[in-house]
């Protein structure tokens, strides 16, 4: 009797066992199903791909006519010494007034449609922060009185406040038609480099004084003085192939119905793209595009022969 007692309480402990091994397992299988689910939602996404692609180069057409300030083209600010100075505060102040000129150059180029081009100015800025002694140091723009109307307006300019030395100040600036592309503009002007510098003649003697020193001066026979040879020629920025020729685009520009910047836009052109010149008009070539074989004029300076290569 008692034996049986022992064996039955024996069988008893070994099912509550079993039972509580058997719980404990299927705990366990539940937690690490668990475990694995949220793991799986959890986990992040595959990495995308890191490459650094290289930026699309966008137009940065002017939507209206413009002045534009330039700095890639020579700006500089000086001090008594000729030492370059941070340019970046008188740039911002220049940048602030420009608006006049804007003004003025849209309402001059209401009455003159072709008016456009470049222009570098220097004038000096004494320590109250006045303008004075405005010259023209290169100039691309075609308009001579507008040119006087530009350096009236830049002697209005004032640095008060950013000044306590006397400065000389050079600023380029870019008159853009409406339709052109001005970072094609900046390229250009940058490929041609500066122009020849301006010849400054002596004032002319008030008339008292010439007759005065034509009296006191001995006579003397006149000499003919050997004409000195001419200067030979710059070579033009762009070599234009002749008629029939096929040339690549340098620079983005746009294919004008007309040659002039107002003729309405056709189809606008990318650096590389091929064309065949079909006749040329004063600075302007009729093209054929070798692509769709659409024609209309560009700028001869934004072709180059084909063996050239051009910088996208």
């Amino acid at each position: 009797m008692d034996d049986n007692g022992s064996r039955a309480g024996w069988f008893g402990v070994k099912a509550v066992a079993a039972v509580v091994v058997g719980a404990l397992g299927f705990a366990a299988m539940f937690y690490s199903s668990s475990v694995g689910t949220e793991t799986s939602k959890k986990s992040p996404l595959p990495p995308t791909d890191t490459q650094t692609q290289k930026p699309v180069r966008a137009m940065n057409i002017a939507l209206g006519p413009m002045v534009f300030f330039a700095h890639e083209l020579d700006f500089a600010v000086t001090n008594a010494k000729g030492e370059k100075l941070d340019d970046s505060r008188i740039a911002a102040r220049i940048e602030s007034q420009l608006q006049g000129l804007r003004d003025l150059y849209r309402r001059e180029i209401a009455k003159n449609p072709t008016l456009g081009g470049s222009l570098i100015l220097q004038f000096s800025v004494n320590p109250a922060g006045e303008v004075s002694q405005v010259k023209e140091i290169t100039s691309r723009l075609n308009g001579s009185e507008f040119k006087q109307t530009v350096a009236a307006e830049a002697g209005n300019w004032n640095f008060a406040d950013l000044v306590s030395a006397p400065l000389t100040v050079q600023i380029p600036l870019l008159f853009v038609q409406e339709g052109m592309d001005i970072t094609t503009l900046v390229r250009w002007e940058s490929s041609l480099g500066g122009a020849p510098e301006r010849v400054v003649t002596a004032p002319a003697a008030k008339p008292e004084r010439a007759q005065q020193a034509r009296a006191a001066a001995p006579a003397t026979p006149l000499t003919v003085a050997a004409k000195p040879a001419p200067a030979p020629e710059k070579a033009a920025p762009a070599t234009v192939k002749p008629e029939g020729e096929e040339v690549q685009i340098k620079y983005a520009t746009l294919l004008r119905k007309a040659p002039n910047f107002n003729a309405p836009v056709l189809t606008t052109f990318t650096i590389g793209t091929k064309v065949t010149v079909v006749n040329r008009s004063s600075d302007w070539l009729e093209v054929r595009s070798d692509h769709n074989g659409t024609s209309g004029y560009i700028r001869k300076e934004f072709v180059s022969p084909l063996d050239v290569a051009v910088h996208r």
